[in-house]
């Protein structure tokens, strides 16, 4: 499945379609950032398929890296507290995923 099968099911009746998106893309650091995330919240407030949205962020992207901004009315930071933890083990001086034994 690719991101633009994801999106057919919902876009088109999303708040934010044909607005310029940069509003909803907000990373780390970023100046000014506080108001531009009330800001998206807002549109994501109003918007009737932010539940799909928000599921679909949270089963295709799973680090900060490929989810900056808002999606489905969240942060990554709160949306990463949706997700169940997920257990990591320190080695080689990096955390790393437990991964489940092959059957």
């Amino acid at each position: 499945e690719t991101v633009v099968s994801v999106l057919a099911r919902w876009w088109d009746h999303a708040a934010c379609k044909g607005m310029d998106l940069s509003l909803f893309i907000i990373e780390p650091g970023e100046r000014f950032s506080k108001a531009r995330i009330k800001e998206a919240k807002a549109v994501c407030a109003t918007c009737i398929v932010r539940p799909s949205c928000l599921a679909d962020s949270l089963k295709y992207n799973t680090t900060q890296l490929e989810c900056y901004g808002i999606w489905g009315g969240l942060t990554w930071k709160e949306r990463r507290m949706l997700i169940p933890a997920t257990p990591m083990v320190y080695r080689d001086g990096k955390y790393r995923q437990i991964k489940d034994p092959r059957p």
